[in-house]
């Protein structure tokens, strides 16, 4: 009996098309797909898409990575309504969003495994063949970092499932996870092309297998393996993509936001986007980036906004009020009822504060027509060239200690964020770069609370801030001292902001393993604490 599959979102398109959202966009519906279905090119590359089609889905970057399952000293969920969810730490294991993203991301694998499997059976281009390959291996490693980042052990597949009997799969050791991911990662830096080869950032280019594998390498160095050696691995990959000489900052700030809002490309600075096409009901797929986040109104020529992720008072008084990113990262201004902007009146009142949004994608720039209440058009970051330069710092110092390269790569950050870069006047630069730059002669204790402050001033809400405070060691002590700080000091309605320190338990490093999965899975165990 001919076995079948169900490739969602199949994609037929050319190998060369000029934007990767053509590349998502024809997506005919659900197909049965044969043994002999990889017989050449087109369908390499059609199937390969459909790889990267998980990563724009609710369950992953389309809303839960970077909303429920980011909550941090940043923002917080502002639905006064909800008792339990898993933004709050209040969720059991067969919570639907939960289930969701474990879903999500192990039919990323599957489906990398299966085209891993397919490929040397095609009639193509031995070239684009290994780039196929390349970009297949490192989106295999990367939904495991994913999933271990999460979930921790979870079970190692490498081989398609193609038998529904196939369900019962132990959790691998920390261990085996981390080999594969560096193994699936660096064969993929072989393989895939530089960044410059492509005018968008929707494809896996060389930068951005070196900087992802700096952020494993990161992960690694910190909780819960704590393999310091990582830290020159880590360096080394973040310096590849420095000394490559492509990459720099975009001059303005909050340009890089609006470029993601107006379907707009610069590779320098946006090295990797998660990206949304229409689908054909018309809506965009399952975008959510400035409709759930965004500052909230209900005018549609604007584009409506839930505006649930509110800001916490802390994180507002974290930055300078000479810091240009402030008041992009969060709104000093609100929309009136006929979608006329109206500034806050200053920034005292702690209520006003606690009401105003996670603003870095804000729909007024958006250009995609029409604009839909609950989806949009807007890309999701994954990979910035500041975050590299803040890697290449954090590393640097862990190994060799606060050098001028250290220096050097946070300060270029800071630089930016303080308007040296828009400044063309030599002399109101100058006076500029001293109030941005770090002070001299830190040590190697401080420069590392500086960076670990910066990360979260330069990357707010870009999903990574939960990520970086656990592999640090310290989530559960910043969300509680968060906490007990807006217990004591919020007008009452905002203490609504403390619910998921309050909530949190020192089992939520990780998140619960799906009950689905246990039920299924006869061979799979809870993690600790549940």
């Amino acid at each position: 009996m001919m076995t079948k599959r169900i490739l969602y979102g199949l994609l037929l398109v050319s190998l060369f098309a000029t934007s990767c959202k053509e590349f998502l966009e024809t997506k005919p519906q659900d197909t049965v797909l044969p043994d002999d279905y990889f017989k050449n090119e087109d369908e390499v590359y059609a199937y390969l898409s459909g790889i990267y089609d998980r990563l724009g889905k609710s369950g992953t970057y389309g809303r839960y990575l970077y909303f429920e399952m980011d909550m941090s000293d940043e923002g917080f969920n502002s639905v006064s309504s909800q008792v339990s969810d898993l933004s709050l730490y209040n969720y059991d294991p067969s919570d639907i969003k939960l289930t969701s993203t474990w879903l999500t991301l192990y039919q990323g694998v599957d489906r990398a495994n299966l085209l891993l499997q397919k490929i040397d059976s095609a009639r193509m281009d031995s070239t684009s063949r290994e780039v196929a390959r390349g970009e297949a291996l490192f989106l295999r490693g990367y939904f495991y970092f994913i999933l271990t980042s999460n979930f921790g052990e979870v079970p190692l597949r490498l081989k398609a499932t193609d038998d529904v009997g196939q369900s019962n799969f132990p959790k691998s050791p920390l261990s085996a996870i981390y080999s594969q991911i560096l193994s699936d990662m660096t064969e993929a830096e072989k393989r895939v092309k530089p960044v410059s080869a492509y005018p968008h950032s929707g494809r896996v280019t060389k930068s951005a297998v070196w900087g992802l594998l700096a952020r494993v390498n990161l992960k690694m160095a910190g909780a819960p393996v704590y393999d310091r050696s990582r830290f020159a691995e880590a360096r080394k990959w973040a310096l590849k993509a420095i000394d490559s000489k492509f990459h720099q900052l975009i001059r303005d700030y909050k340009e890089v936001f609006i470029n993601m809002c107006q379907d707009k490309y610069d590779t320098r600075e946006s090295i990797w986007e998660v990206e949304f096409a229409k689908a054909s009901s018309g809506q965009y797929e399952e975008g959510s980036l400035g409709s759930i986040t965004g500052i909230g109104t209900s005018n549609e020529a604007i584009g409506y906004s839930y505006g649930i992720v509110k800001v916490m008072k802390s994180y507002y008084d974290s930055f300078s009020a000479e810091d240009l990113r402030r008041d992009w990262t969060i709104n000093d201004y609100y929309y009136a009822t006929n979608g006329t902007k109206t500034p806050y009146a200053g920034t005292s009142n702690a209520s006003i504060i606690y009401n105003r949004c996670n603003a870095k994608w804000r729909r007024e720039y958006e250009t995609a027509t029409p604009k839909y209440t609950s989806s949009t058009s807007i890309n999701f970051p994954l990979l910035r060239y500041s975050d590299i330069l803040l890697m290449f710092a954090e590393a640097e110092n862990e190994v060799n200690g606060p050098t001028q390269a250290a220096y050097d790569a946070i300060n270029a950050v800071r630089e930016r964020a303080y308007g040296v870069l828009l400044e063309t006047d030599a002399v109101k630069q100058h006076a500029l770069k001293i109030k941005a730059d770090l002070p001299s002669g830190l040590d190697a204790d401080d420069f590392r609370s500086a960076i670990q402050k910066e990360r979260s001033l330069e990357l707010g809400f870009e999903g990574l801030r939960r990520f970086d405070l656990v592999r640090w060691g310290i989530y559960y002590d910043v969300m509680k001292s968060t906490a007990a700080l807006i217990n004591a000091t919020a007008p009452e309605y905002w203490r609504l902001a403390a619910r998921s320190g309050n909530n949190l338990a020192r089992r939520d490093t990780l998140f619960a393993i799906p009950s689905r999965e246990l039920s299924l899975n006869r061979e799979m165990t809870q993690n600790k604490g549940w």
